[in-house]
């Protein structure tokens, strides 16, 4: 079972609010995906790894790329 099965519609929908604001060819940041689907659904239990793990699914099925920017230090 994938990950994305298991974290159910919430997740989904969390996912694609945050992806229609792109268009194709866009760069997605995971550290941007996170803070915006934890602040869109801010019960949702998944982990950083399984939102990640979804939101690359999305992303590279939209034609997306992906910068794995999670653990990158904030620049003040």
């Amino acid at each position: 079972m994938s990950i994305v099965q298991r974290v159910g519609p919430v997740l989904d929908q969390a996912i694609t609010a945050v992806l229609n604001r792109t268009d194709h060819g866009d760069t997605v940041s995971i550290k941007a995906a996170l803070n915006q689907i934890r602040q869109a659904a801010p019960d949702l239990v998944a982990s950083n790894d399984e939102l990640t793990e979804a939101i690359v699914e999305a992303a590279t099925a939209l034609g997306l790329l992906v910068a794995f920017d999670e653990r990158a230090p904030a620049i003040l």
